[in-house]
């Protein structure tokens, strides 16, 4: 009997220890995952930041940039519609002249501080953009939350872009209000903040001066609803016309699916698991390029966790169509022949979202392509989708596979250890 119970306790060790370790493994990756996307890039001394002021009747629109690092999209996307408008003067502001970081190893010069607005130097904005940042509630956005709360008590307009809803709700702006925000972080802000009511399955929610998105490319429909609400409806139709986000129209219904993350997602997560020696990817910025088509690349790569894309340029600092100051890696560092944002599939191909999605397929399987849509809620019914290579679908299931065995191995251990015990006592006892 104590023999079984011996083994029996030896067994439940070492399953213990097995799922401990891969649990461990897991935790590691995802950890590393989720700190991977944004990372300031190398100061660069020289550049020259725009000075231009807006004309009579302009709307003047914030984008805000945060100290902790900002999703590329939340920024990009926006700033690309509301600055192709000759209604709106567009600028971005941060709590410092530094460059703030954002995904793919870039940072945006901003072109204001907070306290140039304070001080009558940049002109006080009609609407303030919100992108997602990394620390929402951390000391090092104060100045961001103060710089909110400010502008929307001085009676400014709210545009608060998919998770850009955490440093509305940290900042006690939506206090009261009906919002949204991305469909994985709306659980945790109804327990962290229950003042505000939380709305899911809408693209965007609109309460009185407030508007928030419900994923990161809804940030566009969002952006064209409230240019609707400022500009009149034609203006929006026309800007909406000539960005081409699918399906889109200002009376579409803003309905959308409510997603939960399920079985279909496994191949995603295990990206996310096991980051480990992932293909790192270049990609070249050139001067002019459509904010859109420069976000949208580096957004699917960073979402997909299935390779690493990096901003190169040959300057290191390269100018968009509508006046953002971005700075990069130089384009050396690039490890293969790099792909051109603005320029990718056929020549006269769409670009955007629907060039990156179809980049994307060539180095991941459709169910990860699939994850990344969900995430973030762009449709993928006219993308050209490519058949990845086994040798770029392998290094997950591979990483998967190591995992497993050293989690095992590790199990096994008690087990080793306690044979080897026992063969040097019974050998004691022998040699007496």
């Amino acid at each position: 009997m104590p023999k079984i119970v011996r083994r029996i306790g030896s067994i439940a060790l070492g399953i213990t220890l097995a799922t401990v370790t891969f649990v461990a493994i897991a935790i590691a990756g995802l950890s590393q995952s989720g700190g991977e996307p944004s990372s300031p890039a190398v100061l660069v001394t020289d550049v020259q930041k725009l000075t231009h002021a807006p004309v009579d009747g302009q709307f003047v629109v914030a984008v805000v940039l945060g100290q902790s690092g900002s999703d590329t999209s939340d920024v990009f996307a926006p700033f690309e519609v509301l600055a192709s408008s000759p209604s709106f003067f567009v600028y971005t502001v941060a709590a410092s002249a530094d460059p703030a970081p954002v995904d793919g190893g870039m940072s945006v010069v901003p072109a204001h501080t907070f306290a140039d607005v304070a001080s009558g130097v940049a002109p006080a904005p009609d609407l303030v953009v919100v992108p997602a940042v990394n620390g929402p509630a951390d000391p090092a956005e104060a100045a961001a939350r103060a710089f909110i709360v400010t502008q929307y008590t001085a009676g400014a307009r709210i545009l608060g872009v998919c998770a850009g809803s955490r440093l509305l709700a940290a900042s006690g702006v939506l206090d009261g209000l009906r919002a949204t925000s991305h469909w994985s972080r709306i659980a945790a802000l109804k327990k962290s903040n229950p003042d505000v009511s939380w709305v899911t399955g809408e693209r965007y929610v609109q309460d009185g001066r407030v508007t928030t998105t419900g994923s990161v490319t809804s940030g566009i429909p969002g952006a064209l609803k409230v240019m609707a609400d400022m500009a009149g409806d034609a203006e929006a139709i026309r800007v909406g016309n000539a960005i081409r986000y699918p399906g889109w129209s200002l009376d579409a219904p803003t309905a959308m699916p409510v997603k939960s993350f399920g079985f279909e997602d496994s191949a995603f997560l295990m990206n996310a698991a096991f980051p480990w020696v992932r293909p790192r990817v270049g990609v070249e910025l050139r001067d002019g390029v459509d904010e859109i088509d420069a976000a949208a690349i580096f957004e699917v790569y960073t979402y997909s966790q299935g390779a690493a894309a990096t901003a190169l340029s040959r300057k290191g600092t390269v100018t968009t169509r509508h006046g953002l100051v971005v700075e990069t890696g130089p384009l050396s560092d690039s490890p293969t022949v790099p792909i051109v944002a603005g320029e990718l599939g056929a020549k006269g191909s769409e670009q955007g979202f629907d060039a990156a999605f179809e980049q994307l397929s060539k180095s991941t399987s459709t169910s990860v392509v699939q994850s990344v849509s969900k995430m973030i809620e762009y449709p993928i019914d006219r993308v050209t989708q490519n058949v990845a290579p086994l040798t770029a679908l392998a290094r997950t299931p591979l990483l998967l596979t190591l995992g497993v065995l050293l989690a095992v191995g590790v199990g096994l251990l008690p087990t080793l250890i306690g044979r080897a015990v026992r063969r040097r006592r019974r050998a004691a006892a022998n040699a007496t």
